[in-house]
């Protein structure tokens, strides 16, 4: 949490211009918003997913050339699989939540946007490149993501990436005799409420 504060303070103070333009978007845990991994076996596949995810998005929507802000949350301690014993075990010995309860996304860099202007009912396309941060380790990655506004006021923002646990220093799960794939895909499904009109 205190660094996705200082990376978005730190950015606020180094561009204002930026935020002088840009709407507000607030992401709320509620019913609307999910985030999912993926986990797979030769002879087993599974999701995780939770609701509990917190964050903003800061953008002049009208020029998406001008920067972005993006600071997401995630509770991990809330990943549900469907299974009691499955839970406890992924939570308590893998990602370890009472250390690390939480996982982090924030990003300052957009790339290659397929347009510069989302109006209500558009989308675009884009890459952001940002700092990950799970089980205590942080990585700078780059993730596809898609964007629309289907009405005025609101953000739907999709992205898909894989998260190689090795590179979090999180063991390789093993359930029953079957271990699981070293990498994951994390699917993330989000909508951001507008909480500061552009100027």
């Amino acid at each position: 949490m205190k660094r996705t504060l200082i990376a978005f303070l730190t950015l606020t103070l180094l561009s204002p211009a930026l935020f002088a333009t840009a709407a507000e978007y607030l992401i709320a845990p509620d019913a609307e918003s999910m985030v999912r991994f993926v986990s797979k076996a030769p002879m087993e596949t599974f999701e995780g997913k939770t609701r509990k995810v917190t964050g903003s998005v800061s953008a002049d929507l009208r020029n998406l050339t001008a920067g972005v802000q993006v600071a997401v949350k995630v509770d991990l301690a809330s990943l549900d699989t469907g299974l009691r014993k499955r839970n406890a075990h992924m939570r308590e010995r893998h990602l370890e939540v009472r250390k690390y309860p939480e996982a982090t996304f924030t990003a300052t860099e957009l790339l290659d946007p397929s347009t510069t202007a989302v109006g209500v009912g558009g989308s675009a396309t884009f890459t952001l490149r940002g700092e990950f941060d799970l089980h205590g380790v942080a990585r700078t990655i780059e993730v596809p993501v898609e964007i629309t506004r289907p009405e005025d006021g609101l953000l739907h923002v999709k992205t898909e990436f894989p998260v190689n646990l090795a590179d979090h220093e999180i063991s390789r799960p093993k359930f029953l005799v079957l271990k699981l794939n070293e990498v994951q895909q994390v699917k993330v499904d989000l909508v951001a409420r507008i909480t500061k009109s552009e100027d």
